[in-house]
């Protein structure tokens, strides 16, 4: 990598990037810090090499995780096309609460490196500590962790600006998000694409519907309908399995993934936005899949996250009226937890596994 950092500021001290790189080196040479922490070093250095690429595995949402490379050159334009469009500053305070084995904690370190914002971090967990920081003028989260947030309405306000990124937002949050007067996006990226290459304005006025792509991006659509992307600093264009609407060249509604897809009776049927609507009805975290049925082909069934007892029957009956015939969850599991991987986001696989174990 030929670019050249000053230093950096980390948890409200300033490091030369050679005192940065050394004190990295101490650190992880001691053992003394969490895993978590002893990570971040870890990237530092890996940043700071010689070598041109950085390894990063996929988050493993509808599959096995692949292990790929990205061009730290890459990276670099990425953050600048997010701290140009976001209008960050060297003065203003960022807050590092996702794992760094993800993309998107390693983008808001190369961040930092890039704007010069002090980057604090914490300890990635499904709720964020805000309450003890003053003021968080850049934060990245992901649905769960914005939901936990928003029951400190205080602290949440002290984000001036937002990136929610890694699965749907349930419709409730939605709207509530819609009135808060924090400046809060809803992300659309991969790791492949060095996090996002596109933003949906989801608070206060002028919000938006569909998602705008960032500077040096293209994007068309495969015969699947499935988003396919050309960015300037990428290597390669980017196929992805995710079903969208063009709305123009730069902007386009995101409809959900193409592997997970359910057939009902030959009707084809986006589970996130089944998601979408059901959570909204029963204002309630859930998640939908699809089973496999000698009628339909596949059948709908509803996993719902709660801690209280709830009533199946009852459940039903609330949904049944509401959506279409071949949308109607064939079964309602209730369960305390919906399995997450790392990132936070739900994992359909371990849905899956669950069903295969209850011969659901």
């Amino acid at each position: 990598m030929n670019r050249k950092f000053q230093g950096a500021t980390f948890n409200n001290t300033y490091y030369t990037t050679e005192a940065l790189i050394a004190y990295s080196e101490k650190v992880i040479a001691s053992g003394l810090l969490p895993e978590w922490e002893l990570k971040i070093y870890r990237f530092l250095l890996t940043f700071f090499d010689d070598n041109e690429y950085v390894e990063q595995l996929s988050s493993g949402t509808t599959g096995t995780p692949k292990n790929f490379k990205l061009s730290k050159s890459a990276m670099l334009q990425s953050a600048q096309n997010t701290i140009e469009i976001l209008g960050l500053k060297p003065e203003d305070n960022a807050l590092l609460c996702l794992p760094i084995d993800y993309i998107a904690g390693k983008m808001m370190v190369v961040r930092a490196l890039l704007a010069g914002y002090n980057l604090n971090w914490e300890e990635p967990s499904s709720a964020p500590l805000l309450q003890n920081y003053n003021t968080i003028d850049f934060c990245a989260m992901v649905p769960m962790q914005v939901y936990n947030s928003l029951e400190n309405t205080d602290a949440f306000k002290k984000i001036r600006t937002l990136i929610i990124g890694g699965s749907e937002l349930r419709s409730d949050v939605k709207e509530l998000i819609g009135g808060l007067s924090n400046t809060i996006y809803e992300t659309y990226g991969m790791a492949e694409t060095c996090s996002h290459i596109a933003l949906r304005k989801i608070s206060g006025h002028n919000r938006d519907e569909s998602f705008k792509i960032l500077p040096g991006i293209s994007i068309s659509t495969d015969e699947r309908n499935c988003l396919r992307i050309l960015a300037s600093y990428l290597e390669n264009e980017v196929v992805t399995n995710d079903v969208v609407e063009l709305i123009d060249e730069t902007r386009f509604l995101w409809k959900g993934r193409y592997d997970n897809l359910i057939n009902s009776g030959g009707i084809k049927i986006n589970p996130e936005q089944l998601e979408a609507s059901i959570s909204k009805i029963i204002g309630m975290e859930c998640a939908v899949i699809g089973v496999a049925d000698k009628k339909l082909g596949q059948k709908v069934v509803l996993f719902v996250e709660s801690v209280q007892k709830l009533d199946t029957n009852d459940l039903a009956l609330l949904i049944k009226d509401k959506l279409p015939g071949f949308h109607v969850p064939r079964k309602i599991v209730v369960v305390k937890q919906l399995p997450r991987n790392k990132s936070f986001k739900t994992d359909r696989l371990k849905l899956k596994e669950f069903i295969d174990r209850k011969d659901i």
